[in-house]
């Protein structure tokens, strides 16, 4: 028997070919016939994190009072103030002022003698006018007046001035309440400060002062006067007893502290028998540049 010829080689790899690429159009076409198929749903239960309880902290019980700390310190008094005339806190009380009155005094002044009369009006309606004047001889010195309102803190000015043939060459002005001031001399304006009484002029203090002492007569006492100058000053005016005891006259005898090197100083003597009204009042020495009244008599 004749063996066959074996097929040629290239006829081989043809069909080595046709069945290869016969093999790739079945698997693209079960490919796309899977893809079309729906996917089934996967259902999945959703993983259950554990929970871990977490405690809240309870609210804090209230704070007992605590005792005060015990200082191992020894107890000491308070230091005792200075024992001063009241000035016109509300516990004030209720300053006295005396009634209508001409005060006839004797005047000395740089070395000559004159005469000075000090004329207080009060009036019904709660105002006042208070004027010096002074005379050596035949001349004439300036006045000095004083106007504003009376009530149960003394003396509250309006305007203070210093007059030459009755018309007004300086003067001072207070606002309503006498925590402001103006001043025709200066062109400052000046504010109390804060817990300060009610300023006075360079003529209602001596009234303001005797009110004060009256009020609280204290042997060895201390009464402070804030005192406006027609210069633009403002100054808090000290005034000490120079003796525990009325002197032999029965005078009351009070000393201002001295405000500076060049202060010509100021001191006066208040009668209690007649509500402590200056008797006698004398600034820097007489016999210079200073001057010196002494009560002859009154006109009330």
């Amino acid at each position: 028997m004749r063996a066959l010829p074996f097929p040629p080689r290239a006829a081989l790899l043809a069909l080595a070919a046709s069945l290869l690429v016969h093999a790739l159009l079945l698997g693209g076409e079960r490919a796309r016939e899977d893809a079309a198929k729906p996917a089934r749903a996967m259902n999945v239960a959703p993983q259950q994190l554990p929970t871990v309880p977490v405690a809240l902290p309870e609210p804090a019980p209230p704070a007992l009072p605590q005792p005060a700390a015990r200082s191992t310190r020894p107890a000491t008094r308070p230091p005792t103030p200075a024992i001063d005339a009241p000035s016109t806190a509300p516990d004030t009380p209720l300053l006295r002022l005396a009634g209508p009155a001409a005060w006839h005094y004797r005047l000395r002044q740089g070395g000559q003698d004159g005469e000075a009369l000090l004329d207080w009006q009060p009036q019904a309606d709660g105002r006042y006018s208070l004027r010096l004047t002074r005379r050596i001889g035949e001349r004439a010195l300036p006045a000095l007046e004083s106007l504003g309102r009376t009530g149960s803190t003394g003396l509250a000015p309006e305007r203070f001035a210093l007059q030459r043939g009755g018309q007004d060459r300086q003067a001072v002005n207070f606002n309503a309440d006498g925590r402001r001031l103006s001043f025709s001399a200066s062109p400052a304006q000046l504010d109390l400060p804060e817990g300060a009484p009610g300023a006075q002029d360079r003529l209602s203090w001596w009234l303001q002062l005797a009110a004060l002492v009256q009020a609280s007569p204290v042997p060895g006492g201390r009464w402070r006067v804030w005192v406006a100058g027609l210069r633009g000053e403002l100054r808090e005016w000290t005034f000490e007893a120079v003796d525990a005891e009325p002197d032999d006259a029965g005078t009351v005898h009070l000393r201002r502290q001295p405000l500076g090197p060049y202060d010509p100083g100021i001191e006066l003597w208040l009668d209690p028998s007649r509500g402590y009204w200056p008797v006698r009042l004398r600034q820097g020495d007489p016999e210079t540049r200073g001057y010196e009244i002494t009560l002859a008599h009154v006109n009330s």
